[in-house]
């Protein structure tokens, strides 16, 4: 399985049956968004979703300040599109989540994943998302967790779910549901990597 970490300041939406509409501070969003920009990352970045359960269905939402309101970008799996605008942390923005329930127990995940996913992966490129995922989940860790933390285990390809895909690796095949798992210690051994489809999204695996 691969982790999610929650953000402190915005773990909890709502306390309340009758809450819809929740309002973040854009700074809890910025400074992890900056922490990765600053580290340059080719091929990994941070995403930042709202699980989908009963009451946690978003509506519409916003990105609004005093000067200014736009609408804010989100997928149908609720995957958050916030972007990193020096002028928007100055003017205490606020990200507005409208829900078409209650929003109790609703929450903010963040998860470290790969910008783009492939049907087919060179020893380079698997190599490299490795090394940059780890050393994201490492500069998130901050001081001085960091020295404590142990690597990923490998990287975590994700699928729908009950889906079956056909994994090859060099001259190997098997089939996988749901998800399929590669472990760091093999990735010096893989030539290719290729998916009979591809996954929707690729995260460190972390035990």
């Amino acid at each position: 399985m691969y982790k999610k970490w929650w953000l402190g300041c915005l773990c909890l939406l709502a306390s309340s049956a009758s809450a819809e509409t929740i309002s973040l501070e854009y700074k809890g969003f910025y400074d992890r968004l900056k922490q990765v920009n600053k580290g340059n990352y080719q091929l990994v970045e941070v995403a930042f979703s709202v699980p989908k359960q009963k009451n946690c269905v978003i509506q519409s939402g916003t990105i609004s300040n005093e000067k200014t309101s736009t609408p804010l970008t989100y997928t149908d799996a609720q995957r958050l599109f916030i972007p990193l605008d020096d002028e928007l942390k100055n003017e205490r923005t606020l990200i507005n989540l409208n829900f078409a329930g209650s929003a109790e127990g609703c929450a903010i995940a963040m998860q470290v994943r790969a910008k783009q996913t492939l049907i087919q992966y060179d020893n380079h490129r698997l190599q490299q998302i490795n090394t940059e995922m780890d050393a994201l989940l490492s500069a998130m860790q901050g001081f001085p967790m960091r020295y404590f933390r142990e690597p990923i285990a490998g990287l975590n390809f994700e699928f729908t779910p009950e889906q079956s895909v056909t994994v090859h690796i060099d001259d190997r095949e098997q089939i996988v549901t749901g998800s399929f798992k590669l472990a760091a210690s093999e990735l010096e051994n893989i030539t290719s990597l290729r998916f009979s489809l591809p996954p929707l999204v690729l995260s460190p695996w972390v035990k």
